[in-house]
């Protein structure tokens, strides 16, 4: 058996010009045919892309809202064909009493370069944390800061959706760091687990900057509960103490029914191209839970397995062929 390329003839790519560009010019140093990567600017043209016949699967990354209108195009054409959508997570994190007794200082050090990597545009940036000590874990922060968004329309969607977060009940904000010359703000929101029971949206909601909401707990307990109405995601981290801290392991155990990606004691925004890698989880973390966006099998996505029966050696394709017996 053999896999053929099933996305050879649709564009392979939606991507910014400048780093289309440079991505262009690695691709010709290395001698990939020309017009391998194509640019497609604009929802219009992107939905096009998506229903053309010649396309023959989809990757995608970005909001829920716009990968499940391509998720839904893919799905209604004459011809259905795969649609791979990374879209929206929070990724969060639970800190254990233990673990904030033993690392807490690590732990809001860890955080604070997690939140605002990247101004907080990582798929990965943990966006919601449970934490036993809210006081304690906000006064053990670092200085925060944040470099420029990506464009103007990511950073206006941020400030919307930081803004309608800080509005519902039983929010308010812990602390705002201003940006500046046009940098945007990182804030930190605040909350309980007993706000979270009232509305769980709070920890679904994603805010894709440098924002994230601080949920404070009375008891492992109460976080079991509050995540037990969770939606799918790309990361869940635990920070414990060591391996025998029993809460620890149980909110590992509860996490990985919800999460792709399971983390002790590191942060989610260490994301590596590899073997091991698992970059997605399920909905609305992706459209297939079952494949990963990241890594060395995220290629498989875009392969379709074909059996050969009694196919002459010949006949095969080379890679066959010198496994092939003879007939």
């Amino acid at each position: 058996m053999t896999t053929r390329d099933v996305s050879a003839r649709s564009p392979k790519a939606l991507c910014a010009p400048a780093p289309a560009g440079a991505a262009g010019a690695a691709l010709a140093d290395a001698g990939a045919p020309a017009h391998l990567l194509q640019v497609i600017e604009g929802g219009r043209a992107g939905a096009d892309a998506v229903q053309d016949h010649r396309t023959k699967a989809v990757g995608f990354t970005g909001s829920t809202r716009g990968g499940r209108h391509l998720f839904d195009l893919a799905a209604a054409r004459p011809d259905p064909i795969p649609f791979y959508g990374e879209l929206g997570s929070t990724n969060p994190v639970v800190v254990t009493p233990a673990g904030w007794a033993e690392r807490g200082e690590e732990i809001a050090t860890g955080f604070a370069g997690s939140c605002t990597l990247g101004s907080g545009q990582f798929c990965t940036q943990p966006g919601v944390v449970f934490v036993p000590d809210a006081d304690a874990f906000l006064a053990a922060l670092p200085p925060l800061s944040a470099g420029p968004m990506l464009n103007e329309r990511i950073g206006t969607a941020y400030t919307d959706a930081l803004d309608a977060l800080a509005a519902r009940d039983g929010v308010e904000v812990a602390r705002r760091v201003p940006g500046v010359e046009g940098q945007p703000d990182v804030v930190l929101l605040r909350t309980t687990a007993d706000a979270v029971r009232n509305d769980p949206a709070l920890i679904t909601t994603e805010v894709f900057g440098p924002a994230s909401l601080v949920v404070a707990y009375r008891s492992p307990e109460e976080v079991e509960e509050a995540l037990a109405e969770f939606e799918g995601t790309l990361t869940g981290t635990v920070q414990a103490a060591g391996a025998d801290d029993e809460a620890g392991l149980r909110m590992l155990d509860l996490l990985a029914r919800y999460a792709g990606r399971v983390i002790w004691n590191q942060w989610p925004t260490g994301v590596t191209v590899s073997d091991a890698q698992q970059h997605g989880g399920p909905w609305p973390a992706s459209t297939a839970p079952t494949t990963t966006s990241v890594g060395t099998a995220a290629i498989r996505r875009f392969r379709r397995p074909v059996a050969f029966q009694n196919v002459p050696g010949t006949a095969l394709p080379p890679e066959l062929r010198d496994r092939a017996p003879r007939i």
